[in-house]
């Protein structure tokens, strides 16, 4: 079961990319080669990312990418969600053609419960956490025995 996908890696990788030299404006074709990611599926990411506000792109020959947002602002779940849509355990959680055995599933609940718990650990690591543990100074790794924090 592939739980993230590969373009949601690629996604987060070149996000993490930029979040580690925040006073730096970086290239697409920078992003690929340092990430090992194919430039024409990275340029698409980066077209996502760029109009759901989480990264700036800067034109002309000395343009390229830069976060839009503060990267303790930036939630992993945020990440996930821009790259493969709401988070859902099932796809009868997403509204879409309605499961008629709904009202009296069994295993709804049971769902619901593990997307929620998903949805609050990816919720409580930050663009931040993942550079600090790129660089080794993270103190707070979320652990399934520990609590995330925000």
């Amino acid at each position: 079961m592939e739980v993230i996908r590969r373009n949601t890696d690629y996604g987060i990788r070149a996000l993490v990319h930029l979040a580690s030299s925040p006073e730096k404006m970086a290239s697409a074709a920078e992003i690929a080669e340092s990430q090992g990611i194919p430039i024409d599926f990275l340029q698409k990411i980066l077209q996502r990312l760029v109009r759901r506000g989480i990264v700036e792109s800067h034109r002309g020959s000395q343009g390229g990418f830069t976060l839009a947002k503060d990267p303790r602002q930036v939630t992993v779940l945020e990440m996930v969600e821009t790259m493969q849509g709401k988070l859902a355990m099932n796809k009868c959680f997403l509204g879409k053609d309605g499961c008629p055995r709904a009202p009296r599933c069994p295993l709804k609940q049971n769902w619901l419960s593990v997307e929620e718990k998903i949805a609050d650990f990816l919720r409580g690591i930050t663009l931040q956490d993942l550079v600090d543990q790129l660089r080794g100074t993270d103190s707070q790794t979320p652990t399934p025995d520990k609590e995330p924090h925000s």
